[in-house]
Formats: C-alpha cells, sequence, structure tokens
C-alpha cells in the first residue's frame, strides 16, 4: 500500500498546527486538553469516516447530523419511558442507525433520486420525527432526568495510562476516554474493509468508474444502499457516545454534524469525484479541526472567526481535490494518447 501524496501532506499540516498551538496557545498541550480532543473529537472522526463511504460512491449524506439526533430519541425514549436495558438499547440503536442509511440508500437506487436530493429529504424527515417521538416533549418532567444505565454512560468512561503503566507519579500522561478507543476500533475494521475486502475494492471501483462497475458485474445498487447503511450506522454510533457523554438526547442534537462530518472527510483526501481516498485521512481531518478549535479558543479566538477559519481549511481542501483530479486527468490523456 503506497501513502499518498495528500495524505503525508495532511499529516504534516496537523503536526504543525499542534506544534504552533503547543508554543501560542495556554494549556494547549496539557494532558486535559489532549483528553479534551480526544474524548470530544471522537464522533466527529467516526461520522466522517462514515461518511466517506457515499463520498467514494460519488455521493453525499447530507442527513449524518439528523440520524445523530434520531437515534439519541430513541435511546431516550427506550432508556427513559419504556426502560429497557441498555445492552438491548445499544444494537437497537445501531439497527436505528443502519435502516435510516440503507433508506437514503434505497431512495438513489430505486427512487433514482440525486444522492443530494435524496438525503436532503431525509434529513428534514429524521428531524420531523425525532420531534414526533421526543420523549421529551410527550412526558412531562423527563427533561431533567439523566440517563443512568451503565451500558449507555459507561462509554464516556477514561483510563488513566499513568497509573496503568504504573508510572502515574512521574509522568502526568493524559487519560484515555472510551470513546477514542471506540473510534479506534471504527477505524481498524472500516479501513480493513476498504483496503482487503473485495467489498471495498467494489466501492472504490463504482467511485472511479460507474459504467465499468456495472459493465464488470458488480452490483452498484447493493454497494450503494450498503455504503449508506455504514454511514447511518456510524452515525448511530455517534449518537450514542454523545448521549453517552450528556446523559440525556435533544431535538437538537446532531444540528449542523453532516458539515463537520463532510469537511473532515474532504480535509482527509476523500475525493469528492470519488474512488479516492481511505479511512486514516477522515479521522486525522476531525482530530484536526478539533485541534484547530481548541487552539483559537483557547487564543480567545471568537466563534464567527473559528468558523472563518474551517471554512478557509475547508476551501483549501476542495481546491487542492480538485487540483489532484485535473492532474489524474491529464495523466489518462497522456497515457491514452
Amino acid at each position: 500500500m503506497t501513502i499518498r501524496p495528500a495524505t503525508l501532506a495532511l499529516v504534516a499540516f496537523f503536526a504543525l498546527s499542534m506544534a504552533v498551538f503547543s508554543v501560542f496557545a495556554p494549556r494547549f498541550a496539557s494532558p486535559s486538553n489532549i483528553e479534551d480532543l480526544m474524548g470530544g473529537f471522537s464522533f466527529i472522526a467516526i461520522l466522517a469516516m462514515g461518511e466517506a463511504f457515499p463520498i467514494l460512491t460519488r455521493g453525499i449524506d447530507l442527513s449524518v447530523g439528523a440520524i445523530v439526533a434520531l437515534v439519541g430519541m430513541v435511546i431516550f425514549d427506550m432508556s427513559l419511558i419504556f426502560h429497557v436495558p441498555g445492552y438491548v438499547i445499544v444494537p437497537t440503536a445501531l439497527a436505528v442507525g443502519a435502516l435510516a442509511g440503507a433508506v437514503n440508500g434505497m431512495l438513489i437506487v430505486f427512487v433514482r433520486l440525486q444522492p443530494f436530493i435524496a438525503t436532503l429529504a431525509t434529513l428534514a424527515t429524521y428531524r420531523g420525527i425525532v420531534y414526533a417521538i421526543s420523549g421529551r416533549q410527550l412526558v412531562e418532567g423527563l427533561t431533567t432526568t439523566p440517563i443512568r444505565d451503565k451500558w449507555i454512560t459507561g462509554i464516556e468512561t477514561y483510563f488513566d495510562l499513568g497509573r496503568m503503566l504504573g508510572i502515574g507519579r512521574m509522568v502526568h500522561l493524559p487519560a484515555v476516554p472510551l470513546s477514542f478507543l471506540l473510534m479506534l476500533g471504527v477505524f481498524v475494521i472500516l479501513q480493513g474493509v476498504l483496503l482487503f475486502s473485495k467489498f471495498g475494492r467494489s466501492v472504490l471501483t463504482l467511485g472511479g468508474n460507474a459504467e465499468a462497475a456495472r459493465l464488470a458485474g458488480l452490483n452498484t445498487g447493493a454497494i450503494t444502499v450498503i455504503c449508506y447503511a455504514i454511514s447511518g450506522v456510524c452515525a448511530g454510533l455517534a449518537g450514542l457516545m454523545l448521549v453517552a457523554k450528556l446523559t440525556t438526547s435533544t431535538e437538537g442534537l446532531g444540528f449542523g454534524m453532516e458539515l463537520s462530518a463532510i469537511a473532515a472527510a474532504v480535509i482527509g483526501g476523500v475525493s469528492l469525484s470519488g474512488g479516492v481516498g481511505s479511512m486514516f485521512g477522515p479521522a486525522l481531518g476531525a482530530f484536526l479541526l478539533g485541534a484547530i478549535l481548541l487552539g483559537l479558543t483557547l487564543l480567545q479566538v471568537s466563534q464567527y472567526t473559528q468558523q472563518i477559519v474551517t471554512g478557509c481549511i475547508l476551501l483549501a481542501a476542495v481546491g487542492y481535490d480538485r487540483l489532484l483530479l485535473l492532474r489524474r486527468l491529464r495523466r489518462r490523456l497522456a497515457n491514452t494518447g
């Protein structure tokens, strides 16, 4: 497996950003801030890795934030209204996410809607369902009742590496959140699927040339539906992690997160033209955005300026992706000529 120049550039930019903020931003390199970075952006990394699969097929999923809210409200209702045990809630939450994602894929494959239109429609639909099933609205008093099921809240566990390694008195290491370890597990699974499975190769083939994929006998419809289902599962897991952190869910949970997920995926080198990318880029892209936002916050930069900086980084990533696409097209023309 060769390392793409875009990946090396992303790693270098991440390292440079960490170094600059460590010098100029107070407490940026502190263990507590590193814990905040790992715990606060692991769910964005999972969202971005899930979002990468539709993008790899030349699609897009605008509904992931709404799926986060839908899954969050399902967890809320099952736990606080119906008192379902957590070991049942967790797989149900992931199944709801998978189903919501698969619906997106089926709208694209069978109804032949454009991915942008299909997922924009389901974004509104899923948000509407969230309000319709909101236990906070249906049952008085639940707005102040926290979720206490350990199967759910246990995801917010932190592991003290210093104490576990027996060096806690000598070196103050950041505690590692379970959510970060879950993110690493998702990365290993999805990266393995993409690189070493027939399905992963089919996804890249479909994104690179849909007509060639059809002529090669690939079931492009099934591949598309599965890619959107993967995106939904990742959104479901992100919703579960957020509920664990907040010990509740709101109707506005996940609002705007689709933009962060898409930004992290594109910054991470997943080409909007399809067929190019890996899971490493979106994961690192999410933590790059997190590091920049935390660093700017410590430097007391306003949120409006932070949004401008994030937008500029995304524009630069899209521009770079476009440049790489033009280079690939020129090489193909040169080889055929």
